[in-house]
């Protein structure tokens, strides 16, 4: 009758045990998913930043290049109609 409780109580306590271990492991991983779901929305957040920069950056670019095409030309245009009047 002794051995039938010892062995009762050792697997009850140790089926507690790895019940506790389970159950705070999947505790710990759902507290884990926000975590991670706030990383990655930062870090989307901060690729849009740096796409949108990068594309105002170029169209930037863009309108210099097209004012200094245009610069260029008006000289041309000036200086051809210079030339046709001597």
């Amino acid at each position: 009758m002794k051995k039938i409780v010892l062995i009762s109580t050792l697997v009850a306590s140790m089926l507690t045990i790895s019940s506790a271990e389970m159950f705070g492991g999947i505790m710990s991983d759902m507290m884990d998913i926000p975590k991670e779901m706030i990383t990655s929305g930062t870090d989307t957040i901060k690729d849009m930043k740096d796409v949108a920069k990068d594309s105002a950056d170029a169209v930037k670019d863009s309108a210099i290049d097209v004012k200094d095409d245009a610069t260029d030309k008006v000289s041309d245009v000036k200086s051809d109609t210079n030339d046709t009047k001597k």
